[in-house]
């Protein structure tokens, strides 16, 4: 049919996602340790208990809440944890996936006995598959426990019958789609792991199923090309298999069949060709990636907070106040030599820093105009000198 994506570098996700197939719904092994029992029904279940059956509400980072979740965990426990995040990760289009490798990292050095990425399975991050939109990365612990509990059932099953639905795409979608979902984060929340559903059916059987996990898209297109149906069915996925098969009599075949932009704009309302469409299809497409939030949002909330806690020590005229503040003036926002003359006089001027930051901290009864001149003022040019550099630093 088509289906598989023929792009350079994309062999090298199917093969890892092959790997996975092969370790984790044939046998109980392990994706970064081979000959490890990792995939088991027990670790499985260990996992579902910390993470799937003591949700998170907080309003924390999915990596702090679930190093929460994990702490005093088995090895084994982490591990897999990784290997979960790493399958999560593998439908996802990038050109950089040190995110990706951040992450799983963090987790794996959170165990007592760490693990390593194989080479072949990091350079398998990139390039991805789809791009599968910002509810993908924003409903994470949703995607991430679907896999979890897709796994668990899966291994309920006896080995013929794991090999009939591996062998079968169409009995495996059937198994997929039908499964209920148990754990306390999932049971109320069916439909929340769609994408996940749908990244599953694409690595399993690439050769039967879209590179599509938008649900929404599929739906579209089978409305959109209805007429092209040849053979009545209620199954979307059936339903572009014999669309493809119509179309390519008339469109060239290739990788992201039904995004080729003559094909799209029949289907998708909201497609521009213009310039300004391509624009926003680019930012889409970096939103969606999941790197937005690790690349330009995380660090700087990071800051703030940092600082928000340097400002209570300041106005309070703490001892620590110094270390705080220059704890919190750093990242990439301000210049490395700004930032190590501004840390040079808080060391050398401490009383004169200390009145300027208190004006520029002072609550809210000062205006903030009077606040910015206040603190420009006590602010030594040889400290910060530029306008731009000196507005960067009261910013």
């Amino acid at each position: 049919m088509g289906t598989r994506l023929l792009a350079t570098g994309t062999e090298k996700v199917y093969a890892a996602a092959e790997t996975w197939v092969d370790v984790a719904l044939r046998t109980d092994d392990s994706l970064f340790t081979p000959g490890k029992q990792i995939w088991t029904s027990r670790w499985l279940g260990e996992l579902h208990r910390r993470f799937l059956n003591t949700p998170d509400e907080s309003k924390s980072s999915f990596l702090d809440k679930l190093q929460r979740q994990l702490e005093d965990s088995p090895p084994e426990v982490y591990q897999l944890m990784g290997e979960v995040l790493y399958v999560h990760f593998l439908i996802v289009t990038t050109s950089n996936s040190a995110h990706e490798q951040q992450r799983i990292n963090t987790i794996l050095r959170w165990s007592r006995s760490p693990v390593q990425v194989p080479p072949d399975l990091i350079a398998a991050l990139t390039p991805g598959i789809a791009n599968p939109g910002t509810g993908f990365h924003t409903f994470r612990p949703f995607q991430v426990g679907l896999l979890i509990e897709f796994v668990e059932q899966w291994k309920e099953r006896d080995p013929d019958e794991r090999e009939r639905l591996l062998s079968d795409p169409w009995a495996f979608k059937e198994f997929l789609m039908g499964m209920r979902l148990h754990s306390r984060l999932l049971r109320d929340s069916q439909n929340t792991p769609r994408l996940q559903r749908q990244a599953l059916l694409h690595l399993t059987h690439p050769d039967t199923f879209e590179a599509i996990v938008n649900l929404d898209h599929k739906d579209k297109i089978a409305k959109a090309f209805e007429a092209s149906i040849a053979e009545a069915t209620e199954d979307v996925d059936r339903k572009l298999g014999q669309i493809r098969t119509a179309l390519v009599a008339q469109y060239v075949s290739g990788d992201h069949f039904f995004y080729q932009p003559a094909i799209r704009a029949q289907w998708d309302d909201q497609y521009d060709l213009d310039l300004w469409g391509d624009f926003v299809k680019r930012a889409r497409t970096y939103a969606g990636s999941g790197r937005l939030a690790g690349e330009e949002i995380d660090y700087k909330l990071g800051m703030g907070g940092r600082l928000a806690e340097a400002r209570e020590s300041v106005l309070a005229g703490a001892e620590d106040w110094g270390r705080k503040v220059k704890a919190g003036i750093a990242g990439n926002l301000i210049y490395p030599i700004e930032q190590s003359k501004f840390r040079h006089w808080i060391d050398e001027s401490q009383d004169d820093a200390l009145l300027a930051l208190q004006a520029i901290w002072v609550g809210d009864d000062v205006s903030v105009n009077e606040r910015v001149r206040d603190f420009g003022e006590m602010l030594p040019r040889q400290v910060s000198s530029g306008p731009g550099t000196r507005t960067t630093l009261m910013s």
